[in-house]
């Protein structure tokens, strides 16, 4: 089966200039459903560029280590030269960085500068704000591309 009807077995909306949303009724063992998922998953990823997967119900970093292992498909990296401050909740799964509420945070190429860099990039919300609380992510052949010559 090619990448691209993997993918298309998942119902994704899509809108213009938003990444696309798979909408998933709690599995109750999230990880089981991402080993199932993986490849159509990661299929939409290198199609895409991006997927937002909703209603895992994940709630403790260990679920979050858990689905993320089984998407990526064996152990996950561990951070090295962080840029600033985050909690560290088991291997490879670490807290949003702590950063000043009042201050926006620019695009960056997570891990650029190390040798061994990440190929795929996974967050997840175990506790929502009460107000704000982005976590910006942009294609940087697109914002390339945007440029002016």
């Amino acid at each position: 089966m090619s990448s691209s009807s993997q993918a298309s077995l998942l119902d994704v909306e899509s809108q213009p200039g938003r990444p696309p949303v798979l909408h998933v009724e709690s599995p109750g063992d999230a990880a089981s459903w991402a080993a199932g998922q993986r490849d159509a998953l990661r299929s939409l990823v290198a199609e895409r560029g991006s997927v937002l997967v909703r209603g895992l119900g994940l709630r403790e970093a260990d679920q979050v280590g858990a689905v993320f292992q089984q998407l990526a498909g064996g152990p996950l990296m561990s951070e090295r030269e962080a840029f600033a401050a985050r909690e560290s909740y088991r291997d490879g799964v670490y807290s949003s960085t702590a950063w000043p509420p009042n201050q926006p945070m620019c695009m960056h190429h997570e891990l650029s500068y190390t040798l061994t860099f990440p190929g795929t990039m996974m967050f997840a919300c175990l506790t929502a704000p009460a107000s704000g609380g982005v976590t910006g992510v942009a294609d940087a052949s697109t914002v390339l591309e945007a440029l002016p010559a």
